[in-house]
């Protein structure tokens, strides 16, 4: 019986020796021949495992190819020693990886998943699954999978980027930021786990934490140019001077030390710098962003405002044209290639791109003002407005017992309307009268300014983004009071308002001072809105919880001059504009003028509460006051809710 075991022994090493042989050989057929994917298919699973051929297989076939860069033989010989050797991890794993890098899709993620399955409790593996999932597109998918091992990364958080991703580009920012909150912010297992972290947080409107993350973060030694991007981005979320203009600034700078032709931050380092006041350093981030990808719209833009307010006039002219010979349907775009071209001299090339940009405009217009208004029933579902405006207008209401779906509504009628009178008015001017229908009663408007005007005297009125704003230009000029309105428009000399601006687009501030000094010597009522600023770093003040830009030029002109000055809001009043005019303070003997603009100030917003609380067709909803609102901090919330 010892004999017989002893002689099945030697037939089966002596098989093993016969297949290690006809597998060697086989693979050095395989790699002497210029078709080896073809040669491939002698090579028998069986072949392989009764020669116990994975490690030759492996050296010879699968890593001299993967080094070439000669993908479909090597992914032929992985799969088969996946055959071969079905439960071997490292196989499927690699081969999942080649498939994914020729996207294919399907096989690559279905071998991922079989290597998962072996090792379920292996976070790399599901990680593995999640990846190739967002790399197919397949992102509902990848946040499925996700889900479902989540326990598995929390324990093991070392891939924990990818789930915090796959959650993201679901749009489900909660979960990857819990996720994100569970981590231990001094033992962050790498660079890519603390990065997307941040962001996470970031992602999810909670500032607060995601710089005390970012902070800790750095502080264990896990810095990267990306978790700077996010960190960076907290602070400016977060939005104090000092956050916008040191900290976010500082992380910014640091990442391009470490990065420094990453587009983003360059972008961003050179916006960031503009908004600052600092244009001339705006600059060169911004050129050399653009340099490294000239297809990006909004950073050219960004580059010709920084050049613009450099003082270089002709350059940020050259640059706006780029931007809209690229893009001629952007209309915003355009007409701030007018502007450029109006403040760099080239006026007959302004008013013929402004000719154009009216012309646009106008084909889109209905044939009469009352079918334009008909048709917004249409478009109020899609107002492009975000949500945080609506939501902290919300806020400000003074009738707390409105059905929200109503008021919103409301609130986007009232955002389209001001923004058709607009275009009404400025590219149907042969039918302006049409809209002026929409005008209630005008004397007792008359009456209010007649006393103030009969001093001889200019008058300072007060606006802000809000209610059908543009009325205002129609109601002056049907009443024959003189005035000047501060706008952002460009003074283009073939529009008939042209004579009532005085343009901060293609004016200097200096200029535009002088310009509304000369208004109100001449008895003129000058109409500022006080939250709007063609400036990028216009001041900003604090008001109901928000950030608001907000300039006291109109308070220290009144004081100065020592003109009257008005609050004034059109408003909707049984389907007609009407108007709210009140006096502002004056100011006192002997009072200097910071004094004066402070109490001024808080006059002013005093009665822009009032407005705000009322009908939500009154709010306008974009410009001004509106523009840097954002969601409140998630951070306390979260923390609540972690200690409960």
């Amino acid at each position: 019986m010892v004999d017989s075991v002893i002689d099945q022994v030697a037939e089966r090493r002596d098989a093993s020796s016969d297949a290690a042989v006809r597998l060697r050989g086989l693979i050095e057929r395989i790699r002497a021949t210029a078709d080896p994917v073809h040669e491939m298919a002698a090579l028998d699973p069986a072949l392989v495992r009764a020669a116990d051929g994975r490690r030759d297989v492996r050296r010879l076939l699968v890593s001299p190819r993967v080094r070439e860069g000669a993908f479909a033989a090597a992914i032929a010989a992985l799969e088969v020693l996946v055959a071969a050797y079905p439960s071997e991890i490292e196989d499927r794993r690699l081969l999942a990886s080649l498939l994914g890098r020729t996207e294919q899709w399907d096989k690559a993620i279905a071998h991922a998943d079989a290597a998962a399955g072996i090792q379920p409790e292996a976070a790399d593996l599901h990680a593995a699954r999640i990846q190739l999932r967002l790399q197919a597109g397949r992102v509902a998918d990848a946040a499925a999978v996700a889900r479902a091992t989540a326990a598995t990364v929390e324990s093991d958080p070392g891939e924990a980027h990818y789930w915090m991703l796959a959650y993201m580009r679901d749009g489900d920012t909660a979960e990857a930021a819990r996720m994100a909150a569970i981590l231990d912010a001094g033992k962050l297992p790498n660079q890519r786990v603390a990065a997307a972290a941040v962001r996470a947080l970031y992602e999810d409107c909670r500032a607060e934490s995601a710089i005390a993350l970012g902070e800790a973060a750095l502080a264990a030694g896990r810095d990267s140019a990306n978790l700077r991007t996010y960190l960076g981005l907290a602070y400016l979320r977060r939005g104090s001077e000092d956050d916008r203009k040191t900290h976010a600034l500082a992380h910014f700078e640091a990442g391009l030390q470490a990065s420094p032709r990453d587009v983003r931050l360059l972008s961003l380092y050179g916006e960031t710098l503009l908004r600052s006041g600092r244009y001339k350093a705006a600059v060169e981030p911004l050129r050399q962003a653009v340099d490294l990808a000239p297809e990006l719209d909004q950073t050219r833009v960004l580059y010709a405002r920084a050049l613009r307010y450099s003082m270089q006039y002709a350059d940020a002219a050259e640059q706006l044209l780029k931007v809209h010979r690229k893009s001629p349907e952007n209309l915003l775009w355009q007409r701030s290639a007018i502007a450029a071209l109006s403040q760099a001299g080239r006026a007959q090339e302004a008013e013929a791109l402004f000719r154009q940009y009216v012309s646009r405009r106008s084909e889109r217009l209905p044939d009469s003002f009352q079918q334009a208004l008909d048709k917004l029933q249409d478009r109020i579902d899609s107002a492009p407005i975000p949500q945080a405006r609506l939501d902290w207008a919300w806020s400000l209401r003074g009738d707390t017992g409105v059905d929200r779906a109503q008021w919103e509504r409301a609130a986007r009628w009232g955002h389209l309307v001001d923004h058709l009178l607009f275009d009404w008015i400025e590219c149907r001017e042969e039918r302006v009268e049409e809209a002026m229908q929409l005008l209630g009663e005008l004397d007792s408007g008359e009456r209010f300014f007649a006393p103030l005007l009969a001093a001889g005297r200019g008058v300072v009125v007060a606006t802000a983004h809000v209610g059908p704003m543009y009325a205002g230009l129609m109601a002056l000029e049907l009443v024959g009071i003189p005035s000047r309105w501060l706008a952002t428009a460009p003074n283009i000399a073939e529009t008939s308002y042209a004579e009532a601006l005085i343009s901060t687009a293609d004016q200097t501030e200096a200029q535009v001072a002088k310009a509304c000094m000369r208004a109100l010597g001449s008895g003129y009522v000058l109409c500022i809105a006080v939250d709007g600023a063609a400036n990028p770093a216009a001041p900003r003040t604090t008001f109901e919880g928000q950030e608001v830009t907000y300039s006291s030029f109109a308070s220290h002109m009144a004081h100065r001059l020592r003109v009257p000055s008005v609050f004034y809001a059109p408003r909707w009043e049984n389907g007609r504009i009407a108007f709210t005019l009140e006096m502002l303070p004056e100011a006192e003997p002997g009072e200097d003028a910071e004094t004066y603009s402070s109490r001024w100030r808080q006059a002013y917003f005093e009665r822009l509460r009032e407005h705000l609380a009322g009908a939500p067709e009154n709010l306008r909803l974009s410009g001004g006051i509106w523009r840097h609102v954002k969601t409140p901090d998630r951070s306390a919330l979260q923390q609540e809710v972690n200690k409960q």
